[in-house]
């Protein structure tokens, strides 16, 4: 009984993995194309790496908050936030919860534990571990999820928000996206190290690394994190090694692009896992990309009828 519950579960894992994938890899597809038509200022693309963002945002339990950088926007989606009020943001409509005061992808989602995304690599991590101290110190059950790309673990914030965790033991867990900048050429290399999750060493934070091609075993080891850091036991960094893919893709790519881009595609992947056992019935998948396609069409031409905000909402949120 316990196997077939424990089974149960991870399908039903797999199944929500796989629509909010779904769903993360049309928002930014299309968001991609609206940016290259100038109908958008600005997209931090998450292709090829949404397993990433999405097993952190399904690991939080409900009292947890998450902090992501720029790229990991969806993470709000994950939790709830509407495709349409991210759209609205995006555009800087009269309807962005931003009024216009942030750029894109720095989207307001508090009603859903997520904080907005950082505008500088690297700045927010230490207030992910100030949050998770200060909860500590509370004693609050929550723990504070920081995602990061490569990039941040050259920044002094990372360093100084690892050496906190380290020594307050603080309930955080980072999850990194390595994209393979930071450890490939030497032109391009931003680091010694051959991994990126051995750097938790210094700090005495526990680490682990993982591949990003396989959602599950993403989801499996961040909840894992998040459990250790609820018992007391510390922070610790995963590092999850993605391939991204926004570079490659043609104009119109974002009519097909959720059903995959190849055998290596983390979507593909657990497509096939659903499959094997008939857990994602014929036309499921299918279906789900059309609703969302749809949901994002209604967005998209909700937020150009909706026109700029007026221009006294400048002030507006700024000074008492």
């Amino acid at each position: 009984m316990h196997t077939e519950g424990a089974k149960a579960g991870q399908l039903d894992a797999a199944r929500a993995m796989f629509r909010h994938m779904i769903r993360l890899r049309l928002v930014s597809a299309r968001m991609v194309e609206l940016q290259r038509a100038e109908k958008v200022a600005y997209h931090a693309s998450v292709l090829g790496e949404e397993a990433a963002v999405v097993a952190a945002a399904l690991s939080a339990r409900p009292n947890d908050w998450i902090f992501p950088g720029t790229r990991e926007w969806g993470a709000a989606l994950v939790r709830g936030m509407p495709i349409a009020r991210y759209v609205h943001h995006a555009f800087g409509s009269a309807e962005d919860p931003a009024k216009g005061h942030a750029a894109p992808d720095h989207v307001p989602a508090r009603e859903w534990k997520v904080v907005p995304g950082a505008g500088l690599t690297g700045a927010h991590l230490p207030h992910a571990v100030g949050a998770a101290w200060a909860a500590k110190i509370k004693k609050e059950d929550a723990v504070t999820l920081a995602l990061l790309g490569d990039g941040a673990t050259s920044t002094g914030d990372f360093h100084t928000a690892m050496n906190f965790a380290g020594v307050f033991k603080a309930p955080c867990v980072f999850v990194c996206r390595n994209n393979g900048r930071a450890t490939s050429t030497p032109t391009s290399r931003q680091t010694h190290t051959e991994t990126l999750a051995e750097k938790a060493v210094a700090y005495g934070v526990a680490s682990a690394r993982i591949d990003g091609a396989h959602p599950l075993e993403i989801l499996a080891t961040l909840k894992a994190a998040v459990a250790r850091a609820a018992e007391g036991k510390g922070s610790t960094l995963v590092e999850v090694v993605t391939r991204p893919f926004a570079a490659e893709l043609p104009d119109g790519f974002w009519v097909s692009a959720a059903l995959g881009v190849g055998d290596g595609d983390p979507l593909v992947l657990l497509k096939h896992y659903l499959e094997r056992d008939e857990h994602l019935e014929i036309g499921e998948a299918e279906s789900l990309v059309a609703e969302t396609r749809a949901e994002i069409d209604a967005a998209v031409l909700a937020a150009e009828r909706a026109g700029k905000p007026k221009t006294e909402t400048i002030f507006e949120d700024v000074y008492a």
